[in-house]
């Protein structure tokens, strides 16, 4: 009996020594199958013909991991890109209001009183436009590099909206943009940040100024469980791309040399998509309607 028990013991342990040596050979290969990766940047896959379930759930994590900061690599990649875009753009466009202001600041010195006055009227509103382009630049490679979410509460949407046309209307008032609002409950609430939303609302604002007019209307009305706001307005006749409205640098007047950034539009979008709105643009008739969804 003591014999048979002996030859059991030791027949487990052989069995537990060729399971030890096959385990670690295993490890081995994965270790060298790591190393081989790491040093020629392969997008192989690491293999291994032992079923054991620990083993396997670390190169399973493994490559989990490899796949995220793959993800992670491609995404700064692709933010690297936008900004040195951002960058060449931005540069571009600022040397425009640039040439004019050094222009006109050179006129000063030989010009009557009048003159000066007007001169500097025009320096003021390029530097306004330049303001506007670099505030926009700055905002938008925020947005592309901020991973932290915009915190959200529900809340009235139709005092903002009044806060931000109240700032606007002398320069509607300007142009003769008189906006028509339709609104059911002025307590309809949605899920919002107040501060990104009154941005949304500067942005399409300043799209009607630029691109806009008669007739103008605002709507919010409740659409089954969520809140809908509705930008409409007819086209000063420039043809616009509606498909490419939210792309960055995309303006409808090129061939009039606006002193826009092309980057509202696309800031508008990002925007929304951070606070889970959803946002489309259409065309009918010649009026352009921004609808935006905002969860109730």
């Amino acid at each position: 009996m003591v014999e048979l028990i002996v030859l059991i013991l030791a027949i487990l342990c052989v069995y537990l020594i060729f399971k030890y040596m096959g385990l670690k050979k295993e490890i081995m290969s994965c270790q060298d199958q790591i190393e081989y990766i790491q040093e020629n940047n392969s997008s192989m896959r690491i293999s291994s013909s032992v079923r054991y379930k620990p083993l396997l759930k670390i190169i399973k994590l493994f490559e989990t991991q490899r796949e995220d900061n793959k993800s992670l690599y491609v995404k700064h990649l692709h933010q690297e890109e936008t900004i040195k875009e951002l960058i060449s753009n931005i540069s571009h466009d600022i040397r425009t209001p640039l040439t004019s202001i050094q222009g006109y600041v050179e006129m000063l010195e030989s010009a009557n009183r009048d003159k000066q006055v007007q001169y500097i009227d025009i320096i003021t509103k390029r530097l306004n436009d330049m303001e506007i382009m670099l505030d926009s630049f700055f905002l938008y490679t925020k947005l592309q590099t901020q991973n932290k979410p915009f915190i959200l509460e529900k809340q009235p949407v139709y005092p903002l909206l009044c806060d931000v046309l109240l700032s606007y209307y002398p320069q509607l008032s300007k142009i003769g943009l008189e906006p028509k609002i339709v609104c059911e409950d002025e307590n309809l609430e949605g899920y919002i940040n107040a501060d990104q939303m009154k941005r949304v609302f500067q942005n399409l604002l300043m799209n009607v100024i630029r691109y806009g007019s008669m007739p103008f209307q605002i709507e919010l009305y409740r659409k089954e469980k969520d809140l809908a706001c509705v930008f409409s307005n007819a086209i000063k006749g420039e043809h616009i791309e509606v498909e490419h409205i939210f792309d960055r640098f995309y303006q409808a007047d090129h061939s009039r040399g606006n002193n826009g950034s092309g980057l509202g539009m696309a800031i508008v979008k990002d925007l929304c998509e951070k606070m889970n709105i959803v946002i489309e643009a259409k065309i009918e008739c010649g009026i352009i309607s921004f609808v935006m969804i905002i969860r109730g």
